[in-house]
Parts: structure tokens; sequence; C-alpha cells
């Protein structure tokens, strides 16, 4: 599954360059805050979306050219899951983060937190 997992991220990472032209973010959305038990967790989605390794596709991956807005992850990863729903979306958010940091430091460069790291993202 954990190889699995990887293949999706990196197909991701390249399908996304399929997409020519991304929306601008929002200023509400430039730092997202996902709410969690374990503590709230920060995305610098700005800086992440500004990075040379990542297309808005890598995240927004069922994002259409014709598309005049992106969707929110929870607009299809629903809280819980049924059977035939895409992942719930912890699960999504875990394998896209986790996974891409653990690509990235694979390549030689430096990334965010990777796997049992859960306070360097959730804080109280």
């Amino acid at each position: 599954m954990r190889v699995s997992a990887l293949v999706l991220i990196l197909f991701a990472m390249f399908a996304g360059s399929a997409i020519a032209a991304c929306l601008t973010i929002p200023e509400d959305k430039k730092v997202i805050r996902f709410d969690s038990k374990l503590g709230d967790v920060t995305f610098a989605h700005q800086k992440h979306a500004s990075l040379r390794i990542t297309k808005c596709a890598t995240c927004h991956h069922k994002h259409q050219p014709s598309d005049q807005v992106m969707l929110p992850c929870h607009e299809c990863h629903k809280h819980k899951a049924g059977e035939s729903d895409p992942p719930k979306t912890k699960t999504a958010l875990h394998t896209r983060c986790i996974g891409c940091h653990e690509y990235t430091i694979a390549s030689g460069v430096p990334a965010g937190p990777v796997k049992k790291k859960c306070k360097l993202c959730h804080v109280k």
C-alpha cells in the first residue's frame, strides 16, 4: 500500500503539469487552518503552491481547466467516508502531505514533517 500511495502522489505531481493555468489563491486561503482533535494544523498554502515541485493539481487533483473555482478537500473527502466514497479527509491529507514530504526528502531536498512527527503539524 505504501508503494501505491507514492505512485499516486507522483502521478498527481506530474499530471498537474497538464493543467496550464491555475487560479489565484484568495487572500483568506494563503494560510489555511484545519481543526483537529490532536491540535490545529496550519497549512502554508501560498508557500506550498509556489514550490517548484508542486502544481495546483498536485492537491486539487479533480480540477479541470474550465473550472472557475478550486474545490476544498472536504468537498469530496468527507470527515466520515463510506465504502464507495473517496478516502476521508484525514486519510487523504495524511497520504498527500506525508507522502510528498517523504518523496521530497528521498530526492535530497529538505521538506516538512513525516510519519510519527504528529506534533510538528498538530499544535494545541
